[in-house]
């Protein structure tokens, strides 16, 4: 395993980066501490901070979904408890499964897929379908699965 704490100029860059790449804004001190680590030669994990756990897949950075401070940076899909267990095999979120959801705005954006019993993350993805149009919608894939617990990802971090 590979593990770089990472200088405070590089710090800055990369928490923009990943500022850049997931389309939210972290409130951290300019003194954060940056860690990155590659528990294999596929994973890349970023903490930042100490609390806001990031990985590197989909072309940038997601959350990870043991991070409680990361994926409450994202708007949030409350799937009900039959939907859950495909999820965590990787399905893509179907509308039927959706019981809740926050305003997320165009189709495109990063979103955390929160099981309705314990409100914990259970995946992250990517939305296809803009916000608005999520009432009028009967049936559809609305959530492509990008990470989700008991993954490749999750498996990595857990070696950590």
């Amino acid at each position: 395993m590979k593990r770089q704490v990472v200088s405070k100029h590089d710090s800055r860059e990369l928490i923009a980066e990943v500022e850049r790449s997931t389309g939210v804004h972290m409130e951290v001190p300019r003194s954060a501490q940056v860690e990155i680590l590659e528990p294999d030669g596929e994973s890349k994990f970023v903490i930042i901070d100490g609390r806001f756990v990031f990985v590197s897949a989909d072309g940038g950075y997601i959350p990870f979904v043991g991070s409680s401070e990361a994926a409450g940076l994202f708007p949030s899909v409350t799937i009900d408890e039959g939907a859950l267990k495909y999820i965590i095999k990787g399905a893509d979120v179907m509308r039927p499964g959706i019981s809740k959801y926050d305003d997320w705005g165009d189709a495109g954006r990063l979103v955390v897929v929160r099981e309705e019993k314990k409100g914990r993350a259970a995946a992250v993805g990517r939305t296809t379908v803009p916000s608005a149009q999520m009432a009028e919608l009967k049936k559809g894939n609305c959530v492509k699965n990008i990470h989700h617990a008991g993954d490749r990802l999750w498996d990595a971090y857990r070696t950590i």
